[in-house]
């Protein structure tokens, strides 16, 4: 696997189904959706924005250049991707955050493993798509590879339009496959989220809005998608 841990980028990455089969429907993107999000509060990456579609998946995130993660913060973004214990991860982020206050051996070891974890674009992508295929073949009972490939991605230069374009680009795909008349009418984009007002969907929004004059709101910008 490539590894990518670029400082300060926007990329926009892309991956497809085996196939390019569109078994991916309304639960299937619903799922998709949140463990987007959840993977991204945890690694500390902002999505600007994002589009599922049945047989592929697009996003452009932005990566910090530098983060700095303290004992609270790294527990609440293990509780965000842990909300309970599972099979794989039996651990509590109230046991973990007694662990990080002993700083004994094993805290300290638990710390640098989930740091090492954020801020990087290749394990994000990689934990995404290998949650969601163990998620899916699970609840399907099937086997085998559910993505046709290593993701895809290009850093998104320039400012303005640019950035305005490819988040355009990515929020218009149901409209171009006829799906919709108007993005805010497909739940799982970025812009439909932004819409009805949800937080991170939002923060994408200004992210994009911060390239324009001063005064331009995020009423305005999204009526510019129409």
């Amino acid at each position: 696997m490539r590894h990518i841990k670029p400082k300060g980028g926007i990329y926009h990455c892309m991956s497809r189904t085996v196939h390019g089969r569109a078994i991916m429907g309304r639960r299937e993107k619903e799922v998709f959706r949140k463990m987007l999000w959840q993977l991204a509060d945890f690694s500390g990456l902002r999505v600007i924005t994002y589009c599922v579609m049945s047989n592929h998946f697009h996003v452009l995130i932005e990566v910090p250049e530098e983060q700095v993660v303290d004992d609270a913060e790294l527990v609440r973004r293990f509780r965000v991707l842990y909300p309970k214990p599972t099979k794989s991860v039996a651990m509590r982020a109230e046991d973990l955050a007694q662990l990080l206050a002993e700083d004994g051996e094993r805290g300290q070891a638990l710390r640098a493993s989930l740091l090492s974890r954020m801020g990087d674009l290749s394990i994000f992508m990689k934990a995404l798509k290998q949650r969601y295929s163990v998620w899916y073949n699970q609840t399907n009972e099937t086997f085998g590879a559910f993505w046709a490939e290593r993701f895809r991605s290009v850093i998104v230069e320039g400012k303005g339009f640019v950035l305005q374009t490819m988040a355009a680009y990515i929020d218009l795909n149901p409209v171009r496959a006829g799906l919709v008349k108007d993005p805010k009418d497909y739940r799982f984009c970025g812009y439909a989220e932004a819409v009805v007002g949800v937080e991170a969907a939002l923060s994408g929004v200004q992210r994009v809005m911060r390239v324009f004059k001063e005064g331009d709101n995020a009423a305005d910008y999204l009526a510019g998608y129409r």
